[in-house]
């Protein structure tokens, strides 16, 4: 059983509890794993790690010198990492993070733990993305992983098949700019490539000199203007190319959201915030949404639980669940965040 988020499975069996005890106490252990780098020592059982490794399976049955070896000395392989392996025997259970996932296929790759091999790459498929997807496939590769190899050349294809795609359309809109731009959403549609079009009349208009002179900048302008569809373009990349200023302060609190484009140098005004009288609140960014936190209402002075979100792809809106407990002032809680999880965090609350 593999938990790839780290949180606990089923409930361990009467047996299973036994055997895990016998490790702990370090009773009828007959071998000991010893990480080369640190030197530490984990006392196990030939049996168990023979269930659940063919690389130990191998070793403790063949004729191998290491059969007859009361330690087992393991070069390469992370001393933590070899303590989750060493867990993943007595438990069926181990906890995969980012941090850790690629150790912990490199180890689970050499020393045979299949399922959790399977479960580590099941884990990097899901991290797949623009950025990291070559390097994605050339360790897959390296390590025998045909279902994130698989994953990893589809996004590259992909992201080719656009370059060439877009790079096309650029030059021939370039060749008679002021013709052919008008006709640049229209193509990028019929291949299935969504132009955000008031963003990009408003650069081509910014930078139309610029554009007529330096070949390549169109490209620049209509990658920018692509909008996030979930396949060709990842949101947080589209979203990153600009600055958000949330709310702010004169004599009354402000709910307005301005935007301002580095390409375009150009500001715009995004949908204000639902709550008007919310101020000293928290904001943070995670993937495409902005989260608003904690705070209090001016005329009440009320400290607020509650999200609001604002989706810097759509320009929305939207108030979510409560947190635990109200957070009144921004200096008395922070935000952290991970990939994929928001963390609120207070020194005080009310």
């Amino acid at each position: 059983f593999i938990h790839g988020n780290g949180m606990r499975g089923k409930p361990v069996s009467l047996f299973e509890y036994s055997i895990l005890q016998f490790y702990i106490s370090g009773l009828f252990t007959d071998v000991a794993l010893q990480c080369g780098e640190s030197g530490q020592v984990f006392h196990c059982h030939r049996a168990l790690l023979s269930a659940r490794s063919s690389y130990f399976k191998v070793m403790f049955t063949a004729d191998m010198r290491e059969r007859s070896n009361s330690v087992i000395k393991l070069t390469g392989v992370d001393c933590g990492v070899l303590g989750a392996l060493v867990n993943y025997v007595y438990t069926a259970q181990v906890c995969i993070t980012e941090s850790n996932v690629q150790s912990l296929l490199e180890a689970a790759d050499l020393l045979q733990f299949i399922s959790v091999k399977q479960a580590c790459e099941e884990f990097l498929i899901r991290l797949l993305d623009v950025d990291n997807c070559l390097g994605m496939h050339a360790f897959a590769q390296l390590h025998l992983c045909p279902g994130l190899e698989r994953e990893a050349r589809r996004l590259i294809l992909t992201l080719q098949r656009n370059d060439v795609l877009i790079d096309a359309v650029a030059k021939w809109v370039s060749h008679d700019l002021n013709n052919r731009v008008h006709h640049a959403a229209d193509l990028l549609h019929s291949i299935h490539l969504n132009l955000d079009e008031i963003y990009f009349k408003t650069a081509v208009d910014v930078n139309r000199k610029c554009l007529q002179s330096r070949e390549g900048k169109l490209k620049s302008v209509i990658i920018q203007a692509l909008r996030s569809n979930g396949k060709e373009m990842s949101a947080s990349r589209k979203m990153s190319s600009s600055m958000y200023i949330i709310g702010g302060y004169y004599w009354h609190p402000l709910s307005e959201v301005h935007i301002w484009d580095p390409i375009s140098n150009t500001w715009v005004q995004g949908k204000d915030m639902p709550d008007h009288e919310r101020e000293s609140y928290s904001v943070s960014l995670l993937g495409a949404n902005i989260y608003v936190t904690g705070g209090y209402r001016t005329n009440t002075v009320e400290a607020l639980d509650t999200v609001s979100i604002y989706n810097c792809d759509y320009d929305k809106w939207t108030e979510v669940f409560e947190v635990l407990r109200s957070r009144l002032f921004s200096l008395h809680h922070t935000i952290s965040l991970s990939t994929s999880s928001l963390y609120v965090v207070s020194i005080r609350y009310i």
